[in-house]
């Protein structure tokens, strides 16, 4: 793996798999912060009968590869920094929670919250609480202690979530709004809350505990947990999320090009502020992704990661 150096930080590149920037969804769960370390799991593909999972932890400072660890048959669908400085991999059957080196430091197992598999596939942007989908129940779970917080008796389908609460875009209130075709429902524990309806959405996304970002429309929306609107975000191209730091100051989409289907022409991240919705700087990959490249943000925001198991880059921002 070599590593070089210049003016935005440290560049790694490597003999891994194939880029694996299909995946808008993967795009957000493939790299994160963890301490002085930067954590990345990647596709190894089959061996055998099972599939191959891997991850490396690289030095902050020199991109070096520390620790590595390989995952046989875990079904990897994520990996996500919690509040402490670890790194949860959410599996088919448990969450491994691990150290900045890849030591073990806690499991969740799906038969500790009675069921069979586990399905969680998003953290809130604290690094506080995860969602797992165990169906017929939905439940936050607490991403420091391993332990179920709160059950939800309805089979939620959950877009984001915050340390109380999911949001989800797969209620429909047509019964009330005939006309609208997108809508934004909040569950906590005093019930369901309809925060946004209308003719354009998609996959909300909680940038705290009291925002969420409606990312469906062609200006994206920032809505409160109460269903105010607090801003607009003006966009001419198209986007998508690409992450939040945990202290809940910044955000980022990517905006790019594509000239069909996983042919992006150009890419582009864009770092905003939380608190205005004005744009702070812009941050260009040097090498294209298929369809978004993978990205992270230091928990206090002053640090973006950006790329594939290819090639990650790290830049310093303003």
């Amino acid at each position: 793996m070599g590593v070089t150096f210049g003016s935005t930080g440290a560049t790694v590149s490597g003999p891994h798999v194939d880029s694996q920037t299909r995946s808008i969804f993967s795009a957000t769960r493939s790299v994160v912060f963890a301490g002085d370390r930067i954590v990345l799991a990647s596709d190894l593909g089959p061996a055998g009968p099972q599939d191959v999972d891997e991850i490396l932890s690289l030095d902050i400072r020199t991109g070096e590869i520390k620790d590595s660890r390989k995952l046989v048959g875990f079904g990897l669908r994520g990996i996500f920094a919690t509040s402490d400085g670890h790194v949860i991999a959410s599996g088919s059957g448990e969450l491994l929670q691990l150290t900045a080196d890849l030591k073990d430091a806690g499991t969740f197992e799906a038969s500790a919250s009675g069921h069979r598999f586990l399905n969680a596939q998003n953290m809130s942007p604290d690094g506080s609480t995860l969602g797992n989908r165990a169906w017929p129940e939905f439940q936050l779970i607490d991403g420091v202690k391993l332990q179920v917080t709160k059950p939800f008796s309805s089979g939620l389908v959950d877009t984001s979530l915050n340390d109380n609460g999911v949001v989800t875009d797969n209620v429909h209130w047509i019964r009330d709004y005939p006309k609208d075709v997108a809508f934004v429902t909040y569950y906590d524990a005093s019930g369901d809350h309809l925060l946004y309806h209308g003719k354009c959405g998609g996959r909300p996304q909680f940038l705290t505990n009291e925002l969420i970002l409606e990312p469906g429309c062609k200006s994206p929306l920032i809505i409160d947990i109460h269903g105010n609107l607090v801003r607009t975000l003006a966009l001419k191209d198209a986007f998508s999320y690409a992450g939040v730091s945990q202290n809940g100051k910044r955000f980022a989409l990517q905006v790019a090009s594509f000239s069909g289907m996983h042919s992006i022409k150009h890419e582009k991240f864009v770092i905003y502020s939380v608190d205005t919705g004005e744009p702070i700087t812009e941050v260009t990959p040097d090498e294209l992704a298929e369809e978004q490249s993978w990205t992270a943000f230091s928990p206090d925001g002053s640090m973006f990661v950006v790329g594939s198991p290819l090639k990650l880059t790290l830049y310093r921002l303003p």
